[in-house]
């Protein structure tokens, strides 16, 4: 910059360096956001299922896939809670089902594959391959006491 030659952009240069990381900060949240919706979404809604055991356990089952489809794997959450409606963490979790009117299972072999904390855990590897009657068995470890949940439904 010599005499008669015009300042500097710094302002400019300030300008462009900040825009960078806002655009990233933005970007990032807007990532996070849209992978986080699914699994606050699927709480926010009633349950898909629901079932109450022997023992007062309230279970209630929150697909991730809305609406379920037949022939896409897909996840489910799992909220276990007692009969006064506190969270139950720590429990082991199975299961099963299929179709009772065609004598055959569940096509895949669903695992619950985390706690996701406040009772929740999460079902991964659930499909059903064509309409009709199912039964959804869930076989409960709490605090050492078995118990097991049967829940018919249709698709």
């Amino acid at each position: 910059s010599g005499p008669g030659a015009p300042p500097d952009p710094v302002w400019f240069v300030k300008i462009r360096n900040m825009t960078r990381p806002v655009f990233l900060a933005a970007a990032l949240l807007l990532l996070i956001s849209g992978f986080a919706l699914p699994a606050f979404a699927a709480l926010a809604l009633e349950p898909d299922l629901q079932a109450v055991s022997r023992a007062g356990v309230q279970l209630k089952l929150y697909s991730r896939l809305q609406p379920i489809q037949l022939n896409t794997i897909h996840s489910w959450e799992i909220e276990l809670l007692d009969s006064d409606g506190k969270a139950l963490n720590n429990a082991t979790i199975q299961v099963q089902g299929g179709m009772p009117d065609h004598d055959h299972g569940l096509p895949t072999s669903p695992q619950v594959t985390g706690q996701l904390g406040n009772g929740r855990y999460l079902l991964q590897g659930m499909r059903f391959h064509m309409p009709g009657r199912w039964l959804l068995r869930i076989d409960l470890e709490i605090d050492g006491k078995l118990e097991t949940v049967e829940i018919p439904f249709s698709l």
